[in-house]
Parts: structure tokens; sequence; C-alpha cells
């Protein structure tokens, strides 16, 4: 999944209080806070969505940097569509 960041305002004696005690226990406060967010997305997103996102995930990641196209067809006009001028168009690059 591509990743975000938040930002979180808080008093800076308490952040520097936890990363204190934390340090003593050899945890980051970083691992932490990805925890209690992985909590978070677990109680509050119902699983049917989490399970979407897992497989749409999974599927990206089967094909990184690959776009679906919107002409599947070739994009074609429709039947009766010939354009404005009423014959075939060419495509000038």
């Amino acid at each position: 999944m591509k990743e975000t960041v938040i930002q979180v305002r808080t008093e800076l004696e308490k952040v520097t209080a936890i990363r204190v005690f934390l340090s003593a226990k050899d945890v980051a406060l970083e691992a932490e806070l990805a925890d209690h967010m992985d909590a978070l997305y677990k109680k509050y997103v119902p699983t049917q969505v989490r399970d979407f996102i897992e497989k749409a995930d999974a599927l990206e990641e089967q094909q990184p940097g690959t776009a679906p196209s919107p002409c599947v067809t070739g994009c074609k006009p429709a039947s009766g569509d010939s354009g404005a001028g009423g014959g075939s168009s060419a495509v000038r690059k």
C-alpha cells in the first residue's frame, strides 16, 4: 500500500517523556504509533472494506505501473458515429 504522513500536535514535554521511557525499553515511538494506527484501522474499518483494500493492493502489486486502459476495444467510435467530417479521421503526430 502507498504510505502517507500524519502530523499530530501535542506538547513537547509529553513527547520527550514518552521517548525517554520508550527508549529504556528499546522501543521507537514511531513503531508504537504505527501499531496503534493498525489497531484503529482494524477496530473501525469494516472487515469487508479491509478485505477489498487488501485485494486491490495485491492486484496493484501484480501489475506495478500499469493503469487500466479506458479503451479496451481500441477506442473505435460507436457504430453510426463517424466523427465530425463524416469520413475516417486520421491521427496526426
